[in-house]
Order: structure tokens, then C-alpha cells, then sequence
């Protein structure tokens, strides 16, 4: 994965339409996943780049906010 921008996190609060938000770097977009997981974990969250490419799925981003001893 790059670290260039802008990149979007995208997910389903609710309805069937997406919500997206837009950052300037990778690192950013991890950053508000990381805060936000909470509530996140639930809404299918996916890190796209500029292109719309996914970058992080669900299962990606799960596995990075799982606690080390968490881990199977």
C-alpha cells in the first residue's frame, strides 16, 4: 500500500448508500478507523485510494484493530 492521497474511507452507517470521507494520506484514514472502531466494526469500513481501489477491506481492518492478545 502507498501513503500517497488522497484516500477514502467508506462505510454503510445504515441505508444502502455508502458514506465516504476523504484524506490526505493512508496514515490519516487508518488513524480515524482506529478511532472510530467502535462504531465502525459494524458498518462494513473499506480504505479506497484515489481511484476508487481498495486498499483495506473489512477483514483487513479488523485484523489490524484486533489487540495482540486478541490474536488467534
Amino acid at each position: 500500500m502507498t501513503d500517497t492521497g488522497p484516500v477514502f474511507l467508506r462505510w454503510r452507517p445504515g441505508g444502502p448508500a455508502p458514506t465516504e470521507e476523504r484524506f490526505e494520506s493512508l496514515d490519516a484514514a487508518l488513524d480515524a478507523v482506529e478511532e472510530r472502531w467502535d462504531a465502525l466494526q459494524h458498518q462494513a469500513p473499506q480504505v479506497l485510494s484515489s481511484r476508487r481501489v481498495l486498499l483495506a477491506s473489512t477483514e483487513d481492518l479488523r485484523k489490524m484493530m484486533m489487540e495482540p492478545d486478541d490474536a488467534p
